[in-house]
């Protein structure tokens, strides 16, 4: 009920005129002619009836008096009187509902005094309520005049309160507490989280959003030559943990560290491993983890290019397999290079002295692949590039190219050295000189690893002088040819002059390099070693022939020609038709020594040889062979043995 007081009043009577528009233009209408049939005259005429006939006239919104004087009563129609009975018996209702109200309010005063004055209660009390509910069962005075056991009770009530309202603010005094602590690690959270990403930003390392997640952070540690199936593998997002550290995700690495290795393989068993990686501690620093994922990501592109080289252009070089790439040097020695993780197995194996080759490998080939990135970005750099795919980059040909080339200059310096050793042994003044340009350091704009890749890429050019005698003389220079080792360019010397003794002789004549009176002239290039050496072993007798050739019709000459024959005749020695030898041209050729050069097929070793024909005792034809080394005396001896020795008849 609200702030209304309390009323047995009883309800107002339901007007009996038009309750809203809509009531009043359908009784309009349902008059005859509707509003058609209306005037302003009959309005107003009808406004003016029901003004004199008086207040107590009761006129509709219509217009039409409810009453008429006593004359008109008689004539009114059946609906006014049924109007009438309807107003009776609302009214009825009213009276009705109005005494029912009246008996409960009077049964409810008497019940609350029936606890006070049961005596005066009961006159008034209703025979039904007194028989359900009973006299004295509610009393009003209760709040007024509490019991004794209640005032009793009053301290403990208030002492419960009292506690009530400390647990109420012992709870809020612990709820801001925990809110406080929980914010303060939230604070320290963030601070070490920013502080760790500052580092990380301070040390050089770029920082930025993600696109795909604006709230979080990445750190790039790749590289921007990477090829684009390696691009995700570069980027670390950083997410915050529980403590507050980063917890740095490496994408499509998987979260393992990884370094590439080289191992050394001799007959299928490994004899030389490059160092693996180290495993980090679990509280290593945000830089040295970041440093890590940068390292990871390094060897995983270098092992692609590294794959891609070997299936696009290295085929015939490079056996590659499920995880590894292998390249067999010789029969029993292979390079094997893989990726790796970190090992306690592989740490624990003692070093070798072949993981120090390995190392070195490893460490070039990280080079090459720096030194590639620096070449794709000044190749991007100039204003016609290509824009595209980013070619395939060269690792392994530097490598195998250098290996090529430095294998043909030891073949080809063993090859001579065995040449030079078997000449002397036969008492010649042979010699060869190797020569290579020194090694400058790069200047100061060039960094380290292209100066090494310039190196490897074009090694500098070795030149050997080889001396068959003092005036046989010839150059021979390697260079690199890309995956072929090297290509063998020969060009003749002029003749070493002969040292004057004293100064008041007159000088020499110039001597003449034999090999241009033979009309040898060497290729302009030969493309492997087999032929180089084919031409020069091929020189060696006769530059040798020519030598004693020219001893013998030398005027100073230690050879003389044979005249112990029964006709008194001196033997004729000249050189044969290929120049490898001399002979008596009398004798259509049958005395006289041969000059031979081979090769043992098992060592490799070069073999001098000396045939000789020439009369024996009782004018038989002695033929016999010496060989260098030996052959335990010097060739001049055996060919001044052979040529004293003529012919005999």
């Amino acid at each position: 009920m609200g702030d209304q007081p309390f009323t047995l009043q009883p309800r107002s009577a339901q007007r009996r005129g038009p309750q809203s528009i809509t009531d009043f233009v359908q009784r309009i209408n349902a008059q005859p002619g509707g509003f058609r049939a209306l005037s302003s005259a009959d309005i107003q005429r009808r406004i003016d009836t029901g003004r004199d006939d008086g207040p107590d006239t009761d006129v509709d919104m219509t217009g039409d008096a409810d009453a008429r004087d006593d004359d008109a009563e008689s004539d009114a129609s059946p609906d006014d009187a049924n109007d009438v009975a309807a107003a009776r018996e609302e009214l009825l209702r009213a009276i009705h509902q109005t005494s029912q109200t009246s008996m409960f309010a009077l049964d409810f005063v008497s019940l609350l005094l029936s606890k006070e004055t049961p005596a005066t209660a009961v006159t008034t009390f209703s025979p039904g309520l007194r028989d359900m509910v009973g006299i004295g069962t509610l009393g009003a005075t209760m709040l007024d005049a509490p019991t004794t056991l209640a005032q009793s009770r009053v301290p403990d009530n208030k002492m419960v309160a009292i506690g009530k309202r400390l647990m109420d603010l012992n709870k809020a005094a612990d709820t801001a507490l925990a809110a406080s602590k929980r914010l303060q690690r939230e604070i320290g959270s963030e601070t070490r989280y920013w502080s760790e990403v500052l580092g990380v930003s301070e040390a050089g390392w770029q920082t930025f959003r993600l696109p795909h997640e604006p709230h979080t952070l990445a750190v790039q540690f790749g590289f921007p030559n990477t090829a684009p199936e390696l691009k995700d593998s570069g980027v670390g997002p950083m997410r915050r943990a529980k403590d507050g550290s980063v917890r740095l995700e490496h994408g499509r690495m998987g979260g393992g560290s990884e370094r590439l290795q080289v191992r050394i393989l001799e007959n299928g068993v490994v004899v030389g491993r490059s160092s693996p990686p180290r495993r980090l501690p679990l509280d290593a620093r945000l830089e040295d983890r970041v440093k890590e994922s940068r390292d990871t990501a390094f060897a995983q592109e270098l092992f692609h290019e590294i794959s891609r080289e070997g299936r696009n252009k290295l085929d015939r070089f490079i056996r590659m397999g499920d995880s590894a790439a292998a390249y067999a040097l010789d029969a029993t020695t292979t390079i094997s290079i893989r990726l790796v993780g970190p090992s306690e197995e592989e740490a624990a194996i003692p070093p070798t002295p072949q993981d120090t080759v390995a190392n070195e490998l490893c460490t070039i080939l990280c080079l090459l692949l720096s030194n590639a990135h620096r070449a794709n970005d000044l190749r991007r750099s100039e204003p016609a590039a290509a824009k595209g795919q980013t070619p395939t980059y060269f690792i392994l040909t530097p490598l195998v190219s250098y290996y090529k080339y430095d294998r043909a200059v030891q073949r080809c310096a063993q090859s001579l050295a065995s040449l030079v050793a078997t000449l002397r042994s036969a008492g010649l003044s042979a010699s060869v000189t190797m020569k290579e340009p020194a090694l400058t350091p790069p200047p100061p704009p060039m960094p380290a690893s292209t100066a090494l890749a310039t190196l490897l890429l074009r090694p500098p050019m070795a030149q050997f002088d080889l001396s068959i005698t003092r005036s046989a003389r010839m150059r021979i220079l390697l260079r690199s040819a890309p995956l072929a080792g090297a290509i063998f360019s020969v060009s003749l010397l002029p003749a070493q002059q002969p040292q004057q003794q004293q100064q008041q002789k007159p000088p020499a004549p110039a001597a003449t390099n034999p090999l241009v009176i033979l009309d040898l002239p060497a290729s302009e290039e030969y493309t492997d070693l087999d032929s180089l050496l084919a031409y020069v072993h091929g020189t060696v007798p006769r530059v040798i022939a020519s030598a004693f050739s020219e001893l013998v019709a030398g005027p100073k000459a230690p050879v003389v020609p044979s005249t112990d024959n029964s006709e008194g005749r001196g033997s004729m020695w000249t050189m044969v038709a290929d120049n490898t030898g001399i002979v008596d041209w009398e004798t259509g050729g049958d005395y006289g020594v041969q000059f031979g050069l081979q090769t043992d097929a098992e060592t490799g070793q070069a073999r001098l040889t000396a045939e000789g024909a020439f009369g024996g005792e009782a004018g038989k034809t002695v033929q016999r062979v010496w060989t260098w080394p030996g052959a335990g005396e010097t060739l001049g001896a055996v060919v001044e043995r052979v040529l004293r020795s003529g012919p005999r008849e």
